[in-house]
């Protein structure tokens, strides 16, 4: 038999294949399902749901609807809309509060983008706030290394042999364009993609436990170039891995760097090196309780009593590169996090490397103007 909980609300994850239409079109697929849903809201009180249900309305057409929900924590507190006059008044307030509330509350803070968490990490030094956050501090490119020497010492492992394929067609040298789709991208483009996607997904078919998705691409003989660089990647890597003595010595971070598309740039491979060293020597507090740092992706799953989402600017949240139904399902998860407060923060200025547009007199998002409330402003 199969069992799924699902939710259409919480598909966040198109980067990986994700789509909404795979719950909406369930039943299409299994006739024979018993549908039973799931009405009791123990997590978020009443006004913090009724709220995420307002971005839903607005901007996810395909939605299957508010249901009639027993709420566990009826009424509760509307989220708090503030802006600041700037990035560095903000994340002052955040360690405040922060410091007030813990360790009697669970913290969690959500931004866009990883950008945000250097300037909070070190304001809640400032305030001597424990928290977490050492993974996400660290450059996308030693995640992106980390995920292929995870695959050379277990390469039979199909989940981790399934992340580097998605490395390789997402940043290395299988890339396929059309990742992340926006309104100018080329429809040959897209399609381009979708052929290459579904072929390396029509692998997974052939997967059992005699063939492993690795031995599968070792043996690949077909027409799927993707695949074929793919299979080239992987006999490279293990071949240098192998062999890395003597003459070989230093082939295996060459071919790694070139094959992973990171590091070709000696520059990115200079600025990685000093973020890890101002890290390490950074001394973060400890105690008891704790702030948790995520970007909006890493929200599912996370609950907290007190969660702010900070830079909530119309050209950050929603991200002006990516599909904005998705982006307001994403603002719905990371609301629907909080079980208790929920802090939704935006600011007069931003920097340069966080901005898409301008830098200074900043308007909000307009996820905010759905809430149909004006910001407090915080001098």
């Amino acid at each position: 038999g199969l069992f799924a909980v699902v939710d259409d609300a919480q598909s966040i994850y198109s980067f990986r294949g994700g789509h909404p239409k795979f719950i909406l079109n369930f039943t299409k697929h299994f006739p024979a399902a018993e549908v039973a849903n799931l009405t009791h809201s123990r997590r978020c009180p009443e006004n913090i749901m009724k709220d995420a249900f307002k971005i839903l309305k607005k901007y996810y057409s395909d939605w299957t609807g508010e249901q009639k929900l027993e709420y566990h924590k009826p009424g509760g507190e509307e989220p708090v809309i503030l802006q600041f006059p700037s990035e560095l008044a903000e994340a002052e307030m955040v360690a405040k509060i922060c410091k007030k509330v813990i360790p009697k509350k669970k913290v969690l803070i959500l931004v866009q983008k990883k950008d945000f968490f250097p300037l909070i990490s070190q304001m809640l030094t400032n305030f001597n706030v424990p928290h977490e956050c050492p993974i996400d501090l660290l450059p996308d490119r030693f995640e992106i290394a980390k995920h292929y020497i995870d695959w050379l010492n277990k390469p039979e492992d199909n989940f981790i042999t399934r992340i580097v394929i998605e490395d390789l067609i997402n940043t290395g040298a299988a890339k396929i364009s059309g990742a992340r789709p926006t309104k100018t991208t080329k429809q040959t483009t897209i399609e381009t993609r979708i052929k290459e996607e579904t072929c390396i997904a029509n692998l997974w078919k052939s997967v059992d436990k005699k063939h492993n998705l690795y031995s599968l691409i070792s043996s690949y003989d077909g027409p799927s170039s993707a695949i074929s660089k793919i299979k080239d990647s992987f006999a490279t890597l293990v071949d240098s891995f192998k062999n890395f003595s003597g003459e070989n010595a230093g082939e295996f971070s060459k071919r790694l760097s070139l094959i992973a598309g990171i590091w070709s740039d000696p520059n990115k491979l200079v600025k990685d090196i000093l973020t890890i060293v101002e890290l390490l020597g950074s001394k973060r507090p400890t105690g008891v309780g704790s702030v948790e740092l995520k970007t909006m992706r890493k929200a599912k799953g996370l609950e907290a009593d007190v969660v702010f989402i900070i830079g909530l600017e119309d050209d950050i949240v929603p991200n002006p590169k990516s599909d904005i139904t998705e982006e307001a399902r994403l603002f719905y998860v990371s609301m629907t996090r909080a079980k208790e407060k929920l802090f939704l923060l935006h600011s007069f200025k931003r920097p340069r490397n966080i901005s898409y547009g301008d830098l200074l007199d900043k308007k909000r998002s307009q996820f905010l103007e759905v809430l149909g409330r004006k910001s407090k402003y915080i001098g």
